[in-house]
């Protein structure tokens, strides 16, 4: 009898597994809708994060269609789409490029992306296709809106057992000049900032809204608790997936569209993320 308990424990353990591996390629598209006095024009953005070299479908046929489903006006990629090895560089260059074809696209980078071996060589690439890569600058929007890429050295992407406080002096020092470049005038600025572990210190910042990936959902989530576990090995993260608010401030902190070292989504779907910005009582 015991050996059928075990036999049966071994059985629903493997379905488990083979569970939390196939829900990877279920790529899901998550609404956000942001209404907000601060709007200056209705906007729809599609943001993209942690790709980590894989592909959803041949030449990423099923996100791209997905996206233009969405029939995005900006498109957002918060870094992590390609691994430190240099993984992924080139599935994602193609990628880049179909999506000039239609859309802007504004990059900003994450802590995998600037350990890459060929970083240098790798965003030369992607600036000659057409992509806006941003690091720690802003560009303007022909219609009020802001985008900014908060390139973070590794020193803020840290383990549990460290401790990083980010100031305001931290983030002048990272981006300046480049916040003057907003500052006092009527406008929305977005940042792309790939950890979202600062979001209050964005916050207080300045910053409307942040788009933020990195946590991969907490790998697993339970019901009610989130997200068991960042990369940060930081157990049920304050910030693991969804919509924040602080203030009169936004976060969408998507799931991410791949994984890297740890290859199950228990619960936890790849996320295609699309945002609605649109001005109250319009």
């Amino acid at each position: 009898m015991n050996v059928i308990f075990v036999v049966i424990g071994v059985i629903v353990f493997a379905l488990f597994l083979l569970y939390g591996y196939c829900l990877k390629f279920f790529l899901k598209t998550e609404n956000y809708r942001i209404l907000t006095d601060s709007a200056v024009a209705d906007k729809r953005f599609v943001l993209l994060t942690d790709l980590h070299g894989n592909t959803h479908g041949k030449n990423n046929e099923k996100l791209l269609r997905q996206i233009a489903g969405a029939n995005p006006d900006v498109i957002c990629i918060a870094g992590d789409m390609t691994v430190k090895s240099g993984k992924g560089s080139e599935e994602m260059l193609l990628l880049l490029e179909e999506l000039v074809k239609n859309y802007p696209v504004y990059y900003s980078p994450g802590n995998h992306e600037i350990r890459m071996p060929d970083y240098v060589a790798y965003k030369e690439r992607v600036k000659k296709l057409g992509v806006f890569y941003l690091e720690n600058e802003w560009m303007h929007l022909p219609d009020g809106y802001v985008i900014g890429g908060l390139d973070l050295p590794e020193y803020w992407y840290h383990k549990f057992f460290q401790k990083r406080i980010l100031t305001n002096s931290d983030l002048e020092l990272i981006m300046e000049p480049a916040q003057k470049k907003y500052e006092g005038e009527n406008v929305f600025p977005v940042l792309l900032a790939h950890n979202p572990e600062y979001f209050p210190q964005y916050a207080k910042w300045g910053t409307k809204l942040v788009l933020s990936g990195h946590i991969h959902g907490g790998i697993a989530r339970l019901p009610f608790l989130g997200g068991v576990i960042s990369p940060s090995l930081r157990l049920f993260p304050t910030y693991d997936a969804g919509l924040f608010r602080e203030n009169e401030s936004y976060m969408v902190l998507s799931r991410g569209l791949g994984l890297h070292h740890i290859r199950f989504r228990f619960f936890n779907r790849p996320e295609l993320s699309v945002i609605d910005i649109q001005k109250k009582n319009r």
